[in-house]
């Protein structure tokens, strides 16, 4: 297998006026591709060297903590940027287990919000699907649903340099924002149409 690689699939501009091309470079270009450049560093010539990413995170929690960290935030980034295009509306499955659960799409977003917003420090917030039905799930640092009975749908990065250089120490509005304009609700709606997420290499 060759390198794992930090994934985007979008210009830098592309999301611009929610996240601007300075976060998109900045966070990707620094971030993300160093947490590719490390976990690649990392497993060369070792037991982790031929597994896909999944494997890694899995196989590494709570063992390795530097590779759990790499590999963890290299699928995080990777989940966060798929999850994000301007203007998409839910739709399909996704749109009926929303209504069905959460009686409109307005209440399902403030409710997801309000639930990010409680957490403290770094990590993520997660939209997972779980038993037939959401759930949030704040994360500290690196930790991901991947090994989990969680099913990932959707997440938005909570570390200050996704949202600082646009929003400054107001994540709530970063945050709000990203929901009402700026997810992907196609793609989450992939996820649950296919049980979760795949097993993907990431190669």
């Amino acid at each position: 297998m060759g390198a794992f690689q930090a994934r985007i699939s979008y210009k830098s501009e592309d999301l611009t006026p929610i996240l601007s091309s300075e976060t998109i470079d900045y966070h990707y270009g620094k971030h993300h591709c160093g947490y590719a450049n490390t976990l690649n560093s990392l497993i060369e010539n070792t037991k982790y060297a031929d597994k896909t990413l999944e494997e890694i995170i899995i196989k590494s929690r709570g063992v390795d903590q530097k590779i759990f960290n790499n590999a963890a935030q290299l699928f995080n980034h990777d989940f966060y940027w798929s999850c994000l295009e301007l203007g998409c509306k839910p739709e399909g499955q996704l749109k009926m287990a929303v209504n069905n659960q959460f009686g409109s799409f307005e209440v399902f977003a403030t409710q997801y919000a309000a639930f990010a917003n409680t957490m403290f420090g770094s990590g993520w917030s997660w939209l997972v699907w779980e038993s037939e039905k959401f759930s949030f799930v704040n994360t500290q640092n690196a930790e991901t649903p991947v090994g989990t009975n969680q099913k990932a749908v959707c997440v938005i990065d909570l570390w200050e340099h996704a949202y600082y250089i646009d929003y400054r120490n107001n994540r709530a509005e970063y945050v709000d924002r990203i929901l009402k304009r700026c997810v992907n609700w196609k793609f989450c709606g992939q996820q649950i149409a296919r049980g979760g997420i795949e097993n993907r290499k990431y190669r």
